[in-house]
């Protein structure tokens, strides 16, 4: 239950609380992180991301023109 809260969003500080733990090392124990949702924390937090953000955006606006350009 704690590792799907914490999947879902939850901070790990409310589910220490809600579980009753003193330390948070031990609420840390309980709950076990996926890869995936980590890949996608990082994905979406990542100081690097913003930089490249601007320029993926780009690429898909030329693509798409280009799509439509030749489609017609």
């Amino acid at each position: 239950m704690a590792t799907l809260m914490l999947e879902n969003g939850a901070d790990i500080r409310y589910i220490q609380q809600m579980l009753g733990h003193a330390d948070l090392k031990t609420t840390q124990i309980c709950t076990q992180v996926s890869i995936l949702q980590l890949k996608r924390i990082h994905a979406a937090t990542h100081p690097a991301r913003a930089a490249t953000e601007g320029s993926r955006r780009e690429k898909l606006k030329r693509r798409c023109s280009r799509r439509f350009f030749f489609s017609r």
